[in-house]
């Protein structure tokens, strides 16, 4: 999947950023090439990597491994 080349993502992720799939903290930022941005927790994102990466996602902020 590609990631953003910026070595800073334009913002970062709060407590108050949420999940799409399930409302948990939000760990991943990414969009779409069709337009359109998702957040993720860790485990939803682990789960629609792949499917992700078929439609060109990219990370724009991934803080797994804060």
């Amino acid at each position: 999947m590609k990631t953003s080349i910026d070595k800073k993502p334009a913002r970062n992720l709060t407590a108050a950023d949420r999940c799409d799939r399930c409302e948990a903290r939000a760990l991943v930022g990414t969009v779409l090439p069709q337009g359109g941005s998702l957040l993720w927790c860790a485990y939803h994102f682990n789960f629609f990597e792949e499917g992700l990466d078929a439609v060109g996602a990219t990370i724009l902020v991934d803080e797994r491994c804060r």
